[in-house]
């Protein structure tokens, strides 16, 4: 049902990611975490004069439905317009030694609007995406700027990042030889994970990271390149 719903929107040009200046719903947060075996809540606030229907479901990092690893619930709601609904996410994980990422989706339902004549218009339907983050409780105390274990060595004409740590990081930015790059492979710095950016030119002895911590907060921190 869900993917019939999925492809029944992108055939009719209803899905789009836009920015959440233009949704209909927005979110109570930018990103959650989750410690293994437990549960946490996400508001999702209709702020359409419209009552719109709500479709919620979470995904691995491949796009695959984790099982009993992340459960979200309601599935499907109806929001009145100005009104709000509560997500639930459970996770049955058992703990483990690195973060697991995962994703919750918010698409929205629009309702049927009709012109003048009382055609069917053309209605937007926005797609929500955030991360959530499945930590084991004995991970909580590292994690404070545990971006400072991040290593980094030249090779080649590039730059080599390893994380070394069981956490996920998300970069921002990558500032190197006077230039700042976003959008860059670094985006989900996953654990245990290596990952090569070439073509940093004029980077000399330090490199520096800005990331978001887990309330969305920017952080850099400043790295010898080896």
């Amino acid at each position: 049902m869900q993917k019939t719903l999925i492809r029944l929107f992108a055939a009719t040009a209803l899905i789009a990611f836009c920015s959440q200046a233009s949704a209909a719903f927005s979110l109570g947060g930018t990103r959650l975490v989750i410690a293994s075996n437990s549960s946490a809540s996400m508001e999702v606030d209709n702020d359409a004069t419209s009552r719109y229907g709500m479709q919620a479901w979470v995904e691995d990092e491949q796009g695959h439905d984790p099982g009993k690893a992340l459960v979200v619930t309601p599935g499907f709601l109806a929001i009145d317009g100005g009104g709000k609904a509560m997500l639930r996410l459970l996770s049955f994980a058992p703990p483990a030694k690195q973060e697991k990422l995962y994703y919750l989706n918010v698409q929205e339902i629009p309702p049927k609007d009709k012109n003048a004549d009382g055609h069917s218009r053309l209605s937007l339907a926005v797609r929500t995406r955030i991360k959530v983050l499945i930590r084991a409780p004995a991970l909580n105390a590292g994690r404070k700027d545990a971006e400072k274990g991040i290593l980094v060595s030249r090779v080649g004409h590039g730059l080599l990042f390893h994380n070394p740590t069981p956490y996920y990081f998300a970069v921002a930015t990558v500032s190197a030889g006077g230039q700042d790059h976003s959008k860059t492979a670094l985006g989900v710095f996953a654990p245990g994970s290596n990952v090569k950016l070439n073509n940093l030119s004029g980077t000399t002895g330090t490199v520096k990271l800005t990331t978001l911590d887990d309330y969305g907060a920017r952080h850099t921190y400043t790295y010898q390149v080896k």
